[in-house]
C-alpha cells in the first residue's frame, strides 16, 4: 500500500467503530422446518472495488448466502489489520442488507484466511480461525467453536426434501503445495505440480473422518461447498489435482458411502465456469465456480473445462425445484445487472448410481453435429470414406477415432496443433483440448450443443480480453 492508500485505510476503519458491528443472523445445524429452494453463493470480494453485486443479489431473494472463501483479502499475519479488514466487510451497506435478509454460510479459501496460497503452515492460523467464528457470528454451541478447521454442516427441509450443505476447509490441514521448475509452456499455466505422494493431505485426518460421517447422512441432494476447484483437470494452479491422491479419495468416499446427490460448488479462480468430471463407477460430479463478485480477470484458454464460461463480476444463485416429478437442482450465474450467463439444470434423478448414469449413452456417431465453443461454431462431420473432419471459424480440423473419442491435428491461418475431444455420458458437452504447434495439449477447446446455449447470454469477454 502506498502511504497515502493506508491513511485512507485506517481513517475508513476509525469510522467503522462509530457505525457499529455488523451480527450475522445465527442458524442451527439442523433445520427440518425450512425447505431450501433458492440461495445464493460467491467469492473473491475487495473492499475497494465495485459493489454493484449486492443490491443484485438481493433481488433474487435469496433463503441463504454461502462464502467459499476470499470473503476479504487479509493476507496478512498481522491480526489487528485482518479484524479491521473483516469489519470493512461488515460496515458494506449491501452486504449490511443481504446480512440482515438472510443467515449467512462461510468458509474460507487462502486469502481471507492469511496468506497466498497458505495452508496448514501459516502460522496464525489458530488466531485466524478465531476471529473468522467471531465476525461470522458463530453459535456458542458451535462444534467449529471446539475444533482446529472451520468445516461445517447444515441441513434443511424434511425428509423428502431434506438439503445438506458441506462446507470443507481446504486451508487449514492441507500440505505443502509441490512447485514445478522452471516455467509452463503456456504463459496462463500455474506453478503448482500433482504431487501423488500418499503423506500429503487436503483436508487432514480429523476433517476426513468427520466428511465420511456426514455422506452417510440422509440427504436428497448435497452441496459440498470447496474453496478450490474440484472437478477441473490438472493446470497448475490451486486445483483439487494438485493432490491427486486426496481428489481419488472424495471420489471413493462419494462411492463408498453411496451419497446420492452431490453437486460441487467453487470459487477462487475470479471467473465463472461449469466443470463435469466422469469417475469410473460413480455418477457425474458437477461442480459450478462461480468468482469473482467485484474482481474479475477474464476466463483462461488453458482451464479444460465443460461448456463455457464467464469472465466478468459475478455471484451464483441455485434454485430446487421439488415440484417437479424428479425434482430439479438449477445453477447459475448471474452478472451485475442480473443477466443469466451460465446456466445448468440437472434432476435429482442425474445424481444417482442407476447405471444409466455409470456408462456412456453416447457412440461416437453422436460426434457429427454443430456444435459451439468460445472459439466460435463448429461442425463435426463423418464422410461416407470414414473419414473425420470439423470446421470451426477459421480452423479446419482432421479427425480420427481414438480410445477416448476423436483426436487429429488442426489447421488455422497463422497456426496449428492437435486436437482432441472427448463426449460426456449424456452426449451434451465436449470436452476438448488442443496445443499450439509441438506444445502439449493443455489448452482448452470447450464444446456444447447449441440449444443448451438458450439458457444464458454469451459471453464475449474472454474473446474481447484476447484481442487487447
Amino acid at each position: 500500500m502506498t502511504p497515502l492508500t493506508l491513511i485512507c485505510f485506517y481513517l475508513s476503519v476509525c469510522l467503522l467503530t462509530h457505525a457499529g458491528e455488523l451480527k450475522h443472523q445465527t442458524i442451527a445445524n439442523d433445520n427440518p422446518e425450512i425447505t431450501l429452494t433458492k440461495f445464493a453463493y460467491g467469492s473473491c470480494w475487495k473492499s475497494t472495488h465495485s459493489q454493484k453485486h449486492w443490491p443484485v443479489i438481493l433481488e433474487n431473494k435469496p433463503q441463504l448466502w454461502i462464502w467459499l472463501g476470499d470473503n476479504i483479502y487479509g493476507d496478512t499475519s498481522d491480526m489487528d489489520l485482518l479484524k479491521k479488514k473483516y469489519n470493512l466487510l461488515g460496515a458494506t451497506e449491501g452486504y449490511q442488507n443481504l446480512a440482515e435478509s438472510c443467515p449467512i454460510l462461510a468458509t474460507w479459501d487462502d486469502h481471507d484466511y492469511g496468506a497466498n496460497d497458505a495452508g496448514a503452515d501459516f502460522s496464525m492460523k489458530k488466531e485466524s480461525q478465531k476471529i473468522f467464528l467471531e465476525f461470522f457470528n458463530e453459535r456458542p454451541d458451535s462444534a467449529r467453536n471446539k475444533r482446529e478447521g472451520v468445516y461445517s454442516s447444515y441441513y434443511f427441509g424434511p425428509a423428502e426434501k431434506r438439503v445438506q450443505v458441506i462446507l470443507l476447509d481446504t486451508r487449514y490441514f492441507r500440505s505443502h503445495l509441490k512447485k514445478g521448475e522452471g516455467k509452463p509452456p503456456y504463459k496462463r499455466m500455474g506453478k503448482w505440480i500433482a504431487d501423488s505422494s500418499p503423506t500429503t493431505t487436503l483436508l487432514g485426518d480429523a476433517q476426513w473422518r468427520w466428511l465420511e460421517r456426514e455422506l452417510h447422512q440422509p440427504a436428497k441432494v448435497r452441496f459440498i461447498a470447496t474453496s478450490i476447484q474440484f472437478s477441473v483437470p490438472h493446470h497448475g494452479h490451486e486445483t483439487w489435482a494438485n493432490m491427486p491422491l486426496e481428489k481419488q479419495r472424495m471420489i471413493d468416499l462419494i462411492k463408498k458411502t453411496k451419497a446420492e446427490g452431490v453437486v460441487f460448488l467453487s470459487g477462487d479462480i475470479h471467473s465463472s465456469e461449469l466443470c463435469i468430471t466422469e469417475p469410473q463407477g460413480c455418477y457425474p460430479l458437477v461442480d459450478f465456480t462461480s468468482s469473482s463478485l467485484n474482481v474479475p480477470l477474464g476466463t483462461s484458454n488453458t482451464h479444460q473445462r465443460t461448456g463455457p464460461a464467464y469472465g466478468g463480476a459475478n455471484f451464483g444463485l441455485v434454485q430446487i425445484d421439488w415440484a417437479a416429478v424428479d425434482p430439479v437442482v438449477s445453477i447459475s450465474t448471474k452478472d451485475n445487472q442480473n443477466q443469466t450467463r451460465l446456466h445448468h439444470s440437472l434432476h435429482l434423478s442425474d445424481l444417482t448410481f442407476s447405471e444409466k448414469n455409470l456408462i456412456p449413452q453416447t457412440s461416437i456417431e453422436n460426434f457429427a453435429r454443430k456444435w459451439q465453443t468460445f472459439y466460435g461454431a463448429m461442425t463435426i462431420k463423418k464422410d461416407a470414406d470414414g473419414k473425420w473432419h470439423a470446421s470451426c471459424a477459421e480452423r479446419n480440423l482432421k479427425l480420427r477415432p481414438s480410445a477416448t473419442g476423436l483426436s487429429g491435428t488442426w489447421q488455422g491461418v497463422n497456426s496449428s496443433g492437435k486436437v482432441s475431444f472427448q463426449l460426456s455420458r449424456n452426449g451434451r458437452f465436449l470436452r476438448g483440448k488442443h496445443s499450439e504447434g509441438a506444445l502439449p495439449l493443455q489448452l482448452d477447446w470447450a464444446a456444447w450443443q447449441p440449444d443448451w446455449e438458450t439458457h444464458f447470454k454469451r459471453d464475449d469477454y474472454h474473446l474481447r480480453k484476447k484481442k487487447k
